[in-house]
């Protein structure tokens, strides 16, 4: 009887190592998809909450906190030459976790959060010209008309920008507003119907936003809304939990400080803090066209929240960011449609 059970447990023992192995190589199927790149670092300190918005085949970022000090410097990045060069440093209130967006060829900086104020909450707001002459490239715009916050969205569609949500120290917020550059207002729009959080972020395919990720009260919301700039209305992309893919929608969004790459019409999540409170490195891919929300290759750089992310043409990037008391200067480039190379 003894040698009967010995051989029924190792028998057992090998089909739970065959399902085993089996599961992984579908999750290992399923992640494959994907490659990241490890290309020219930032050339500023390393550094979290910094911003980054792009005009043309250029990315400019700058700000952020290193840990210590809160820094003015800005760059610039031609992805044709792989170099970062330095820019006329920003002029305002130095600061972290800002918006940024650009508008016909300009750039917009605005809201944050700086410690050693007696207001901690931002709410100026900042035009950056690359083509005025040097040292003028910057000047102040109409101040955001909310309340002053940190961890707000910001996006571009067309010829506006929107900023909303956020925390103001007080309160989180659902509140989104619209700003004209050419009449330099902003004007209340329709407010974001899903939980008022922090943290959050947006991501523009077509002519559409995107709202997903972020937190309230220290709690991860399941929310995602498509924005359209013609009607100023929400719609609910949330998809039902009887869906394929909405583990992996959960998986997705359930995070905050993030960043998001839209890429041939698909968008890329990345990085943050998940509801475990761990720093993730999982990226998941969202296709507008089918609702539908798949893993992909995991980033490859250390695990991070608070970087920065920008699309130049095809060419995606993700870099700087925080973990823990960690920052980062590195840049990596992700090419959605490549197979994993672990020799990259």
């Amino acid at each position: 009887m003894k040698y009967r059970n010995r051989i029924f447990a190792i028998t057992f023992l090998g089909a739970a190592l065959a399902l085993v192995q089996g599961c992984n190589s579908s999750e290992d199927e399923t992640s494959t998809v994907g490659n990241w790149t490890r290309t020219t670092p930032f050339k500023g300190r390393p550094r979290s909450g910094a911003i980054a918005f792009t005009i043309g085949d250029k990315a400019f970022v700058g700000l952020g906190y290193d840990g210590d000090e809160y820094l003015p410097d800005f760059y610039v990045y031609d992805v044709n030459s792989g170099y970062w060069e330095s820019q006329q440093s920003f002029p305002g209130i130095l600061r972290e976790r800002a918006v940024a967006f650009s508008i016909n060829g300009k750039g917009y900086v605005g809201l944050g959060y700086n410690r050693d104020l007696d207001e901690e909450e931002l709410a100026d707001f900042w035009e950056y010209d690359p083509a005025a002459q040097e040292g003028a490239q910057w000047k102040q715009v109409a101040s955001f008309e909310g309340t002053a916050r940190y961890n707000a969205i910001g996006f571009a569609l067309g010829a506006r920008g929107y900023v909303g949500t956020g925390y103001d120290g007080d309160n989180y917020n659902s509140d989104f507003w619209s700003y004209d550059p050419v009449s330099n207002d902003w004007e209340e729009i329709k407010s974001y119907p899903g939980e008022k959080i922090e943290g959050g972020l947006a991501f523009v395919i077509g002519s559409k936003a995107y709202i997903c990720t972020g937190r309230n009260n220290g709690l991860h919301t399941n929310d995602f809304w498509e924005f359209d700039p013609e009607t100023i209305n929400w719609t609910k992309r949330t998809p039902d939990d009887e869906e394929a893919y909405y583990d992996d929608f959960k998986l997705a969004v359930q995070r905050h400080d993030a960043v998001a790459l839209t890429i041939n019409n698909k968008a890329y999540l990345t990085g943050g803090i998940a509801a475990s409170g761990a720093v993730v490195r999982t990226v998941y891919e969202f296709d507008p066209s089918s609702l539908a929300w798949d893993e992909r290759t995991s980033f490859e750089g250390s695990a991070r929240s608070m970087a920065v992310a920008f699309v130049i043409g095809n060419d995606a990037f993700v870099g700087t960011g925080q973990n823990g008391t960690s920052r980062f200067d590195d840049l990596w480039q992700f090419k959605p449609d490549e197979l994993y190379d672990e020799n990259d």
